[in-house]
C-alpha cells in the first residue's frame, strides 16, 4: 500500500531533481563570486578535485560537516539558502 499516488510519487522525484539542481547551481555560483577554484573547494574539504567537482554537480553526495565547511569557506549562509526555498515552496502551494 503506497501513501501517495504515482503522479505524487513523480511529482516528489521531480522537486528532488530541481531542487539538487538549484543547490548545484548555487554552490558554483558562490564559488565564483568568491573568486574559489575548485581545487581550492577541493582542498579546503581535503578531498581531490574530481571528487568535489562530482559534490558541486550532485550536491546531495556532500554530509552535513562537508556542506557547513564549504559554506563557511565560501562566507555563504547555507541555511539561509535552505529557509528561502522552503519559504518559496511553501509560497507556491
Amino acid at each position: 500500500l503506497h501513501l501517495l499516488s504515482r503522479r505524487q510519487r513523480q511529482m516528489c522525484i521531480r522537486d528532488r531533481d530541481s531542487d539538487i539542481k538549484l543547490l548545484s547551481d548555487a554552490i558554483r555560483v558562490e564559488r565564483f563570486k568568491k573568486k574559489k577554484s575548485q581545487e581550492d573547494c577541493a582542498n579546503i574539504l581535503g578531498i581531490s578535485i574530481p571528487t568535489y567537482r562530482d559534490y558541486e554537480y550532485n550536491p546531495n553526495k556532500l554530509n552535513l560537516d562537508q556542506a557547513l565547511i564549504l559554506s563557511e569557506f565560501l562566507d555563504w549562509n547555507l541555511i539561509e539558502f535552505f529557509l528561502t526555498d522552503i519559504l518559496q515552496n511553501a509560497i507556491k502551494e
